[in-house]
């Protein structure tokens, strides 16, 4: 007994001790586990965190390089970096304070909180995109010439980018000056010169050619609703435009592009639609007439032919698609054993086919933005963190803000941007389910029309015009494009191996486009162009409306989209019927004026008409729309010269103008003695004599509009001559308003018609650094003698009087909310 006790007692101390043992060592592990845990937490939080700081950076820096299209004037580059700095100091302060161990709790607690944390991220983003964008600012102003300098000859060298004939002995030549400055060597500034070549050839892309040109700073006309040129010179880095005297091509090899090579092969196969392969195959659209391009316009289409993300996309798709089928049956045939993960492989061959589909569109910038997506895109599927959908957003903005950041003042930027964001925006709202085929086309359809209207609004504010019917344009085009481009490149690619093969798929190629583009433009006959005089403001709250409309239920969500789409009905600019107006139209070198009352105008001029462009289309018509003028009654020409009524043959495209227009000419009716009225005003002509047949300056009709208080007087480009005629005959009268005979050229504006007219305002309507001179010092200075206020339409854009009872007043565009830093003349 006592040894089977012994045993026992032995048994239970041999067990205690094995469970003490397996409790300490299960302890050990459990709290070796929890420390791992812990530590992993601890550096999840510590990530997430980080991604916070940075999204809130960029964040920042993206809404502050945007900022900068609307900035009035340009922030002082040293004091941004004294804030910037200054921020950076508080805020790794505050963050050293929130860690150190000395910091006494109560103190750690009264640190601000995440949300100011957050702000001041964010905020230093925001003076450091704001830094960004005003130091390249005072880059592009640094290199505008002053005035005295623009009539001089200048000689250096030039690398060309881009050479265009404009009309018979007219070419168009953008280029890269060659300079020693670092900075120009990243940024690359560019210049824009026209040339005439007698009988010469346009130099060609890659060359570097020695040029002898006139050069002046960029400048662009200013009238309400028309498109800004001051804005798409600044988007294409020109920094400098001009006229070249002559032109010497270099004896520098010159390397022709992968483009180049491309194009011309292309060019052996004497394709029937040539111009429109060419357009979609490499994106040279040299070839399109304006009738193509107004074609593009009218069907909301041109986004096809300009080479961009969407063209990219499908590129991507493509490879995509053949890579994950070619590859397995090629491991089949061979007996290789299949490779599981196919990632890897699918973004390699996407990568390597998307560098070279970039280079064969000659690198155009929407291609390499869209090139940059890819591979973010890339990049985050082969990371193992997960990288949410505002998060790439911004990523996307921020590079392009830094790689890019002259394109933030296109719109093309603008659109391709929010295509991709509501792309991603309605996948999220819709959560569509693509089982089957059936399931993608219904959703493809959905998409795109939703796109198209959405986006509607967008185009409006950066082009003025939308067609229509392009929504359903689109949704035969794009289809269709998405079949023939891979046939198209596929063609391309096999050139050199199959040439009979591939000259099949080119020609095959370029019969489905052929047909596609006949049934665009069928379709496009007699359509609807969709011009309302909308404002930016009205534009955006629409856009918001529209998005607001598709967000998921909330409570007074219709109320609060009915609202912002409510301000843009009441839109319409419209003048009381009270008051009269005096528009003067910057047309540069020319004059353009017309008289409203209401929504019902007189116009009185034209502007110039240059290479198959004119003022009257391309400004005074979009200022039609936008001042919510409805009808023209009358056209004056005061003479025939082309600054004057270089836009009579477009006369028949305004929509406001009856067809055919009642055009008064100085040999026809505007004579001596012909009057009319006009919603309760007198329009009247004082010269030429009455039967004149001559055409030429001193027999410009001289035209006097009243109301019976105030008086304008508007003598088109009469020189002293028929100043002393008019005298002679004793039929000036005083006038508030004088548009300065001749432009303020010498030959006109005498003392004598100064002292008689005795104005007091006087408008000069001339180009700005004219070859002239106009207005001449010898002139303003006789009108500074009566202390009349004396305007130029190169300095102040577009001019509105408006012409009350008791008073008259004076808008001008540079003076208004939409002038920008880059209209700094």
């Amino acid at each position: 007994m006592p040894e089977i006790r012994l045993v026992q007692q032995c048994a239970k101390h041999t067990q205690r001790t094995v469970l003490l043992y397996f409790l300490v060592v299960r302890q050990k592990s459990f709290n070796k586990f929890s420390r791992h845990i812990w530590n992993q937490g601890q550096k999840n939080k510590a990530d997430k965190q980080m991604q916070k700081k940075i999204t809130w950076t960029l964040t920042g820096f993206s809404v502050a390089c945007l900022s900068a299209v609307v900035w009035p004037v340009l922030p002082h580059p040293l004091l941004l970096t004294v804030i910037l700095l200054a921020a950076c100091l508080f805020h790794s302060f505050e963050g050293l304070r929130r860690h150190l161990s000395f910091v006494p709790p109560l103190a750690r607690n009264r640190l601000p909180g995440w949300c100011t944390y957050s702000a001041h991220t964010f905020a230093i983003g925001f003076i450091a995109g704001s830094l960004w964008m005003a130091s390249l600012g005072y880059w592009y102003l640094c290199w505008q010439l002053p005035e005295d300098n623009n009539r001089q000859i200048s000689v250096f060298m030039l690398q060309v980018a881009e050479s265009q004939s404009t009309g018979p002995d007219m070419c168009r030549v953008k280029g890269v000056p060659v300079t020693a400055r670092f900075t120009d060597k990243i940024l690359k500034p560019k210049v824009l010169l026209y040339w005439r070549t007698e009988n010469q050839s346009c130099p060609l892309s890659g060359q570097t050619v020695q040029v002898s040109a006139r050069l002046k700073k960029p400048s662009g006309l200013r009238n309400p609703g028309a498109p800004d040129r001051m804005k798409w010179l600044l988007s294409e880095r020109i920094v400098r435009t001009g006229s070249i005297k002559t032109l010497t091509t270099a004896a520098t090899p010159r390397i022709n592009t992968l483009h180049e090579n491309i194009t011309k092969l292309i060019d052996t196969h004497d394709l029937p639609n040539g111009k429109w392969s060419r357009s979609l195959l490499v994106g040279n659209r040299d070839t399109l007439t304006a009738a193509d391009w107004e074609l593009l316009k009218n069907s909301g289409t041109a986004h096809l032919f300009s080479i961009s993300g969407m063209h990219l996309g499908l590129v991507a798709l493509w490879v995509t698609l053949l890579t994950r089928l070619v590859v397995p049956v090629l491991q089949l045939l061979t007996g290789r054993k299949q490779q599981r993960n196919m990632r890897p492989l699918v973004a390699v061959a996407v990568i390597l086919l998307c560098l070279v589909y970039a280079a064969l569109a000659n690198w155009q910038l929407p291609v390499v933005r869209a090139l940059l997506l890819v591979a973010v895109f890339i990049w985050q599927q082969s990371i193992s963190r997960h990288i949410c959908i505002n998060q790439r957003v911004w990523l996307m903005i921020g590079l392009c803000c830094v790689l890019f950041p002259f394109s933030l003042f296109s719109g093309g930027f603008y659109l391709s941007l929010m295509a991709v964001i509501l792309i991603w925006f309605l996948s999220w709202r819709y959560k569509p389910v693509l089982l089957t085929l059936s399931d993608k086309i219904r959703w493809a359809i959905k998409l795109q029309l939703m796109l198209s209207i959405i986006l509607c609004p967008l185009t409006l504010l950066w082009f003025d015009e939308q067609s229509f019917i392009a929504p359903l344009i689109n949704l035969l085009a794009i289809p269709a494009i998405t079949l023939l481009l891979p046939v198209g490149l596929t063609g391309l690619t096999l050139m050199d191996v199959m040439p009979v093969f591939s000259s099949l798929l080119l020609h095959n190629f370029d019969a489905g486009l052929g047909h596609l583009m006949f049934l665009i433009e069928v379709s496009t006959r007699d359509t609807l162009l969709i011009a309302p005089a909308f404002s930016t403001t009205s534009l955006i709250s629409i856009l918001l409306g529209i998005v607001i409309a598709v967000l998921p239920t909330f409570p007074r969500k219709w109320y609060l989209a009915g609202s912002l789409v409510l301000p843009a009905i009441t839109d319409k600019m419209t003048f009381s019927s009270e008051y009269w107006y005096l528009h003067v139209f910057d047309a540069g070198q020319g004059t353009a004026l017309m008289v409203s009352r209401d929504s019902d105008a007189v116009l009185i001029d034209t502007g110039p008409a240059f290479s198959g462009n004119s003022v009257l289309k391309n400004q005074v018509a979009p200022a039609l729309t936008a001042l919510g003028i409805e009808s023209i009654r009358y056209v004056f020409i005061s003479h025939h010269d082309n600054d004057h009524a270089g836009g009579m043959p477009w006369l028949s495209d305004i929509a406001q103008i009856t067809d055919p227009p009642s055009v008064i000419t100085p040999t026809d009716k505007c004579q001596h003695g012909f009057s009319l009225r006009f919603m309760g005003l007198t329009i009247k002509s004082l010269w030429p004599e009455k039967g004149n047949a001559i055409k030429g300056n001193n027999y410009s009709c001289v035209l006097v509009i009243s109301d019976e208080v105030h008086t304008i007087l508007a003598p088109g480009d009469i020189e002293r001559w028929a100043e002393y005629e008019l005298l002679y005959s004793q039929r000036l009268p005083e006038a508030d308003i004088l548009i300065a005979p001749h432009h303020g050229s010498r030959t006109s504006s005498g003392n004598a018609f100064i002292r008689t007219v005795s104005p007091r305002w006087v408008v000069y309507t001339q180009g700005i650094d004219n070859r002239w001179g106009f207005p001449d010092a010898s002139v303003t200075k006789r009108f500074s003698t009566l202390k009349a206020t004396q305007i130029k339409t190169a300095e102040s854009g577009y001019l509105r009087f408006r012409l009350s009872p008791n008073d008259v007043t004076v808008h001008r565009r540079s003076q208004s909310a939409a002038r920008r830093w880059y209209h700094r003349q």
